[in-house]
């Protein structure tokens, strides 16, 4: 094949082409990240379908998000090492918060990550590290806070690359910078659970897949005696509909495995990412059908940093100039 010979179809959609983020697709992406963030501190996604209720959380429910816990009798993560329950004192809490809120603003508006970022950072992962040190473990914020981590430590790099003197890798700016580890740890997330999925399962995944019925049934339950609503039992015949044809079953939540396996091509270019994205949010939508689990931050994210429909719609679909 010679040097001028176009690339066969499959390798130009494995071609590597870094996220060139122009300034206003970064605006938009920091903006509704900073938001799902700050929702971590609200809870304004709560009111989604009611907007005038969700704006009033976005500005006043900061304070009302009391934190109040006094101990960690079950320490997990950092608080194996550090007694973290001084977040909950109001003295602390409430004004690391509303300091999050603003560094949030400035990050918005192009302040450095490496500045703005630390407080939100280490106070988010605090706060949910200390819930999560009460004996029993949350998890849905997980990928915001990886993420949130990410874009910190981002800036901190490109900070000191620029301070010897040295580009960034792929020729990125800072801002492209941060969004680029931002989609790598988020990536990572599904990764790891394809790994620890195949490993707890002894490779097995597939053949223990008919299972899942069993915890569909849970949370039917759960979100019957939860809300006293009948509605929540109008899907009963669904779990049993899949314990008898578990083959349905299998290829209905199997085909998360590879999914997530692979997901890292995503990382590749902007087609596979929004392939992937768009592929892995319809899984977590079936799934949140089926089971009452929301997945909303996982779709969320996986919107803003690999489908990035506001770029297919001013870009995406225009036909390549010819030289």
């Amino acid at each position: 094949m010679s040097a001028t010979s176009p690339l066969p179809a499959w390798r130009r959609w494995f071609k590597i082409e870094p996220f060139r983020h122009e300034r206003w697709e970064i605006w938009i992406m920091r903006l509704l990240l900073a938001l799902l963030i700050w929702d971590t501190q609200t809870g304004w996604i709560a009111y989604w379908q009611e907007p005038l209720k969700a704006l009033e959380a976005v500005f006043f429910n900061a304070h009302e998000f009391n934190v109040h816990l006094s101990s960690q009798p079950h320490p997990n993560g950092l608080a194996m090492f550090f007694d973290l329950t001084f977040l909950a004192k109001d003295s602390w809490e409430f004004p690391l918060r509303d300091i999050t809120g603003v560094c949030l603003v400035l990050w918005v508006l192009g302040v450095s990550s490496a500045w703005t970022l630390a407080i939100p950072t280490l106070f988010c992962i605090g706060i949910s590290t200390l819930n999560n040190s009460q004996g029993s473990i949350g998890h849905s914020a997980q990928p915001v806070h990886l993420c949130l981590l990410a874009i910190w430590m981002a800036g901190l790099w490109a900070a000191w690359q620029t301070h010897r003197g040295r580009p960034l890798s792929y020729g990125y700016n800072r801002s492209q910078l941060e969004m680029h580890w931002a989609r790598s740890a988020f990536c990572s997330v599904y990764v790891v659970s394809a790994l620890t999925k195949l490993w707890v399962s002894r490779g097995l995944w597939f053949l223990g897949a008919k299972y899942f019925p069993l915890g569909m049934l849970k949370n039917t339950e759960m979100e019957f005696y939860d809300s006293l609503n009948a509605a929540a039992r109008d899907r009963e015949w669904l779990p049993d509909f899949l314990m008898n044809h578990p083959h349905w079953c299998q290829f209905l939540f199997g085909i998360a495995l590879p999914l997530e396996m692979f997901f890292f091509f995503g990382l590749n270019n902007r087609r596979l990412a929004a392939l992937f994205g768009i592929a892995l949010i319809g899984f977590h939508e079936s799934v949140t059908q089926l089971t009452f689990l929301s997945f909303i931050f996982n779709k969320l994210f996986l919107l803003i940093l690999f489908v990035s429909p506001w770029w297919w719609l001013i870009h995406g679909f225009k036909k390549p100039r010819s030289a």
